[in-house]
């Protein structure tokens, strides 16, 4: 969401059966402040590293410190959690207080919110439980918080959200490619190696490698029909795998120049509004 955005989110009003409108506005403006964005990116990027440095076996002096630095984090991920939550009537403003809320808890930033304090919250109540450090693996997913808070990552979003019924026909056409080539690949190989080809689904996993051209070299033809069959799949997965890559680049290159164009307009504007 783009600075105006948040600007006329701020000032637009809101409908009249909502209350404490001044002590919501407050609060998202807060949230949309950059101190407070940098504030919350500290703890992302601390969280991030500190679970990638707890796996090293250098880091078992300083666990206690780790744990306590994902606590705080947590913590303060589960305060922002809580202020969006109220001030989520103003991200939408057409609907009505409470229909809002639960709009932004079931959207991917408030689910994405939600799982960021879910070890903090499981940890508190099941200090004992054995399973605690599986509940901690759910930290990775802290990584997609930064999604709010890089333009890299929004300029990604949208980009994707341009493209998506051409990439939806693309890769159905890869995945009806993958089917047909893994179950053709299994009839005519599970005779001659039934340990390698057992089922269809060591077909479908042969069919990705090779589509991939990834060649892995665990599962691969020996019988000449297999073999030729695994040469067209490899030629042909070059092709279908540039479809996507083309149709993505495109969108990119056409999205800056956007950008660019709007620059520029808007430089000019400023300039004769200065020399007026």
């Amino acid at each position: 969401m783009s600075h105006n955005e948040h600007h006329n989110l701020l000032f637009k009003p809101l409908p009249k059966f909502i209350r404490h409108e001044k002590l919501y506005r407050t609060i998202h403006r807060q949230l949309m402040s950059k101190w407070f964005q940098g504030f919350v990116l500290f703890f992302i990027m601390g969280c991030i590293c500190a679970v990638i440095y707890s796996s090293f076996e250098s880091s078992l002096p300083y666990r206690a410190q780790l744990f306590k630095f994902n606590y705080t984090a947590s913590f303060i991920f589960t305060l922002e959690y809580a202020l969006r939550i109220i001030a989520s009537p103003i991200q939408f403003p057409k609907l009505g207080e409470w229909k809002s809320r639960f709009t932004y808890i079931f959207s991917f930033y408030g689910l994405i919110d939600f799982v960021a304090i879910l070890p903090f919250v499981v940890i508190y109540f099941y200090q004992e439980s054995p399973h605690v450090r599986l509940i901690v693996l759910a930290y990775v997913l802290i990584i997609f918080k930064l999604i709010r808070y890089s333009s890299s990552f929004q300029m990604i979003g949208s980009v994707l959200r341009v493209v998506r019924n051409e990439l939806i026909t693309a890769y159905t056409a890869c995945g009806i490619m993958l089917c047909f080539s893994g179950v053709l690949m299994y009839y005519i190989e599970c005779k001659a190696q039934p340990q390698a080809f057992s089922n269809i689904g060591d077909g479908f996993w042969w069919a990705i490698v090779a589509f991939t051209t990834v060649g892995y070299g665990d599962i691969y033809p020996i019988t000449p029909l297999g073999r030729i069959l695994s040469s067209a799949i490899s030629l042909i997965g070059i092709a279908m795998i540039a479809i996507p890559t083309g149709i993505i680049s495109s969108a990119f290159m056409n999205m800056i120049l956007e950008r660019q164009k709007e620059e520029q307009e808007n430089s000019k504007k400023n300039k004769k509004d200065n020399n007026q």
